[in-house]
């Protein structure tokens, strides 16, 4: 007897998880195709082929997207990266989610990921380069705790603004309004963990 063939679940392609991302935020946010390509100057017609997985958007497009939903660029891709319970990351690796620019912007690399019956957690190596792009302050569930490891900025949360330097830690419901508002030096380097329910969870 022929043993039988194994069955593998194959990834979408990646295309297709950053269309149905950006579909989703758009939907979430109450956007129609045409009031997002009016806020992000794309078109009607390439968010759709973005959204169905038929064209590779450049990064660019992605962020002038993300701009006019109202979200981070970092939560398309987002289904990117496999789940998993335990994830280990070398020093130095991980995954990187995001560069603007070739001198400034937001850099962000994932450096873990874990899941449980009720709770997932994320953590990332985030590095901020002056001048200090002006972007909406981030709003979403969970709650999130940051650490400054280099650099000096001021970090806005809620009604507050805290001055963090290397050493300084902040932990807040993320449902607050939040993130950077000044950089005090050059660069800015902190790891953030964001932790949040996992809806229908029993």
């Amino acid at each position: 007897m022929e043993d039988s063939p194994a069955i593998s679940a194959e990834k979408p392609p990646l295309d297709h998880l950053i269309g149905a991302a950006v579909k989703t935020h758009r939907v979430l946010a109450g956007l129609t195709l045409a009031e997002l390509s009016g806020r992000s100057g794309v078109s009607t017609a390439m968010i759709s082929k973005i959204e169905r997985g038929q064209v590779s958007a450049s990064l660019g497009t992605l962020d002038a997207l993300a701009r006019g939903i109202g979200v981070p660029l970092i939560n398309f891709f987002a289904a990117t990266v496999d789940r998993s319970d335990v994830s280990f990351v070398a020093a130095g690796e991980g995954v990187t989610v995001q560069r603007l620019g070739s001198g400034y912007g937001h850099s962000y690399k994932l450096i873990g990921r874990a899941e449980a019956h009720h709770v997932s957690f994320e953590s990332f190596s985030v590095t901020l380069e002056a001048p200090l792009d002006t972007r909406p302050l981030y709003q979403h569930q969970g709650v999130e705790f940051i650490h400054v490891t280099e650099g000096e900025m001021i970090y806005g949360c809620g009604d507050e603004a805290y001055h963090m330097r290397p050493g300084d830690s902040l932990s807040f419901d993320s449902n607050a309004a939040h993130g950077p508002v000044e950089l005090k030096t050059p660069t800015v380097t902190f790891v953030t963990v964001i932790s949040k329910a996992i809806s229908g969870a029993n």
